[in-house]
């Protein structure tokens, strides 16, 4: 074969976005999306690359897009490939012009009120010019990211088993899911709160799919508590956060988001057992490629952060 016409040396940066797009969001309707282009187009995209390497890479089923075993091989190495080449490029320019380092990192909204603003005021302090890019959003987004070589690392929850391809994943602290309510709600005064009592109101949930709605889930399921007032699922604290305290919704939130709100006294807690509802909250990285100095110093600091709330909720 000709060296020059080897799948290698004609693979371009796009096949690689769009394999990683197609496996980080496991429909291709989806990942043209996130890419910004058509779906025949994606499609394109992925049937010319697999001929370049005369393999496939994806199978399509009725629950989506699967890696074969070649697609998985490649996708242990893609992601990371992609953030060391920018990575590379970041430092050529700034030979040229001297820049400060930039982190970019995902965050889950709870986090992202607890831990991760205690992890970078102690980084700014060594690193004070450090530019960073915080991206908030539920945890297969991104996850998805991170598998892209957009972001350095996620702080966020354990994700199945079958999307934690070419990642690793550290547990940092466990975290509770808590019910609250607007002061005065009628079960607000009530010393015990029954899961049954919780059936006749209007129920804010997070999004299907997601993590800490499984444990909410398994809560409702398994006190036989029924969804007779209705539901509302998003993903906006800000949304939810404002229609409780002007409704008598109830809201189901990991106790992160809500912390400030309860200490102030504009929401209340319900006194529900919840206690079978904690998940894990940790650090998930790429599990190949370089990982430049600064990035390894903030890790270092979420580890001191998370361990000082496990530490301060286990007291």
């Amino acid at each position: 074969m000709d060296h020059d016409l080897t799948g290698w040396n004609r693979t371009k940066l796009r096949h690689l976005h769009c394999v990683l797009a197609i496996a980080s969001h496991g429909h291709m309707g989806r990942a043209a999306h996130a890419l910004g282009i058509s779906q025949p187009a994606l499609s394109k995209t992925l049937s010319e690359f697999e001929d370049m390497l005369g393999v496939r890479l994806f199978t399509r089923s009725r629950s989506g897009v699967v890696a074969t075993e070649a697609g998985q091989v490649l996708l242990g190495y893609a992601g990371s490939s992609l953030r060391t080449l920018r990575e590379g490029l970041d430092h050529v320019s700034s030979a040229v012009r001297p820049e400060a380092p930039t982190i970019a990192f995902g965050a889950l909204p709870t986090v992202a009120q607890t831990v991760a603003p205690e992890a970078v005021r102690m980084f700014r302090q060594k690193w004070p010019a450090t530019r960073f890019k915080v991206h908030i959003g539920v945890n297969a987004e991104l996850l998805a990211l991170l598998k892209r070589g957009e972001i350095d690392l996620l702080l966020g929850r354990l994700a199945d088993p079958s999307e934690m391809l070419g990642v690793s994943y550290e547990h940092l602290y466990a975290e509770d899911v808590v019910i609250v309510v607007r002061p005065g709600h009628p079960l607000a005064r009530m010393p015990i709160v029954e899961p049954h009592a919780l059936s006749p109101y209007c129920m804010m949930l997070p999004l299907p799919a997601t993590a800490i709605r499984h444990s909410i889930d398994s809560f409702l399921i398994r006190s036989s508590t029924s969804i007779e007032g209705g539901s509302i699922e998003t993903m906006s604290d800000s949304f939810a956060r404002t229609y409780v305290q002007s409704s008598d919704a109830i809201w189901f939130i990991a106790v992160g988001t809500v912390e400030q709100d309860i200490a102030r006294g504009t929401l209340v807690r319900l006194a529900c057992d919840t206690r079978h509802t904690t998940g894990s909250v940790g650090l998930t990285l790429r599990s190949d490629g370089v990982r430049p100095q600064v990035v390894t110093e903030l890790i270092d600091c979420i580890r001191i952060a998370a361990a000082a709330r496990r530490h301060a909720r286990e007291a």
